[in-house]
């Protein structure tokens, strides 16, 4: 089944939000099925067409009960509206909201499962790239889907390995991180599969617990040798079954030649062992999360799709047309019986209002901190309080977008704050909120003392001494600008990470 136009779905709430656009629930009027409407704004999010546009093409191609399905795109209205299957349980994520699963048969139901959708992916030449207990979802019949393709790639015949980094830190796989010549193939993926089983039991992948995103890069970039990563992570020591712990380090086997691959996988003894009706048990997931959702959750009014005031104005438009196809010019009648003459008129004319030079830059900060305020929700799931704060947070933030001395007093406030918090005695507070970044060769060089070109053609003219001297001061800048590949792999991720968190 494809749909091909708006006209085939009825919209209903709203029921995500990302950097891409929204998700809103909808109808299919022909069948009264529900679906998944991701709607991107053409205008505004054109950074994220390429991922898009990889998603529709590998849903379009995948047909398996356990990847969600895909109903068809098209443009409306300046939005690219992605009609595919509705899950309605949620993800793996959001069920971990009320604790671990401690029933390792109802993990390895699921495990099982998302290996199936990996089996059909890799025998298509796909890989998902981006596997992570938010792209496993479920719906109330207990079944298991796999979703966001966003980041995936289709392999060619001619290649069995991508050369490039994509991925969500605690997940990515050793070689994903590296990116080294020889790249990565389809066992990424599991590599990713063994973190969000270790996630299902322990309610975190591993290191997110007490290890800071890029500094967890680094470790698990530097585990060569087999066996390193099990014991960087104490797996022998994770409350498991010997069986489980054993399926993991299948997972976690830092040579890729070694590593297991899904058909592997599928015969392990935690997999193939018994599983009592393991939708059932997902079943009880989800009912232990709505009812952890009345007790703690607030509830949030619902957003509804509304057609915009320029579709309304644009369908008018259009239909203002004669039975020839030609548009009619409507007259327009003035009433000047009411107008009058006045001497005075000159000086009681009023002042045009004064346009808002920082309009744009206002709506733009709007935007960014409706996105920052939707992460933080999904996250942490703000209460009613808190999403008012945030709300006056917002007003009182817009106002100070004025200009003083030539600078904007809010973006003054949010650069020295920043530069307060990268501080060394601020250190305690900082690190909570910014990420590990390593200095940049220029500012090393600048405060090193190493002459630019303006300075050397100074220095030329100067006595052999000072030469000398300043040849010493370079040679001894160099021995500290030392770069090992490490600090190289971190500071090249750093762009690329920060980039993938903004959706």
């Amino acid at each position: 089944m494809r749909l091909n136009s708006s006209d085939d779905v009825e919209v209903y709430e709203e029921i995500g939000r990302g950097g891409f656009g929204v998700v809103y629930r909808g109808i299919i009027k022909s069948n009264s099925q529900e679906v998944a409407i991701k709607q991107i704004d053409l205008e505004q999010d054109t950074t994220d067409l390429i991922e898009i546009n990889k998603e529709i093409q590998i849903l379009s191609e995948c047909n398996s009960p356990q990847i969600t399905a895909y109903y068809g795109s098209f443009v409306k209205n300046y939005k690219l509206w992605v009609v595919m299957e509705y899950v309605d349980g949620g993800s793996i994520f959001e069920l971990l909201t009320p604790g671990t699963i401690t029933d390792e048969p109802t993990i390895a139901y699921i495990v099982r499962e998302v290996l199936l959708a990996l089996k059909y992916l890799h025998n298509q030449g796909k890989i998902h790239r981006d596997l992570k207990s938010q792209n496993i979802l479920v719906n109330k019949r207990g079944q298991i889907k796999l979703t966001d393709f966003g980041v995936s790639t289709q392999l060619s015949s001619n290649f069995s390995k991508r050369n490039t980094t994509v991925g969500t830190p605690y997940w990515m796989a050793p070689e994903v991180i590296l990116n080294s010549e020889s790249g990565h193939g389809f066992k990424a993926d599991i590599w990713s599969l063994g973190c969000c089983a270790y996630e299902m039991l322990t309610g975190k992948p591993p290191l997110q617990n007490h290890i800071a995103p890029m500094r967890a890069l680094r470790l698990i970039s530097q585990c060569r040798t087999n066996g390193d990563f099990t014991k960087l992570v104490e797996l022998d020591s994770l409350d498991a079954s010997r069986e489980f712990k054993d399926f993991l380090s299948c997972c976690f086997i830092e040579n890729t030649k070694a590593r297991y691959d899904v058909s592997k996988l599928l015969k392990h003894g935690f997999v193939c062992g018994k599983i009592d009706d393991g939708a059932k048990s997902v079943k009880r997931l989800i009912t232990r999360k709505q009812l952890w959702n009345q007790q703690n959750a607030s509830f949030k009014p619902k957003s509804y799709y509304i057609e915009t005031e320029m579709q309304r104005n644009q369908v008018k438009w259009n239909d203002n047309v004669d039975k020839y196809g030609e548009k009619q010019i409507p007259e327009v009648h003035f009433d000047i019986s009411s107008l009058s003459c006045s001497d005075n008129d000159s000086e009681t004319l009023r002042e045009s209002p004064q346009r808002d030079v920082y309009a744009e830059t206002k709506s733009h900060f709007d935007k960014i901190h409706t996105k920052v305020v939707s992460k933080i929700d999904s996250k942490c799931g703000l209460s009613d309080d808190q999403l008012k704060t945030f709300v006056n947070l917002k007003t009182d933030m817009t106002t100070l977008i004025t200009e003083s001395n030539d600078k904007i007093i809010l973006f003054q406030y949010l650069k020295y704050l920043y530069k307060e918090l990268s501080k060394e005695k601020n250190n305690s507070i900082g690190k909570l909120v910014l990420p590990h970044i390593p200095a940049r060769r220029g500012d090393e060089l600048a405060s090193s003392g190493v002459p630019t070109t303006a300075t050397s053609a100074t220095s030329a003219q100067s006595t052999s001494t000072t030469t000398l001297a300043g040849t010493a001061t370079r040679t001894a800048s160099r021995s500290r600008l030392h770069f090992n590949k490490f600090d190289e792999i971190e500071q090249s991720l750093l762009e690329s990470w920060l980039n993938k968190t903004r959706v």
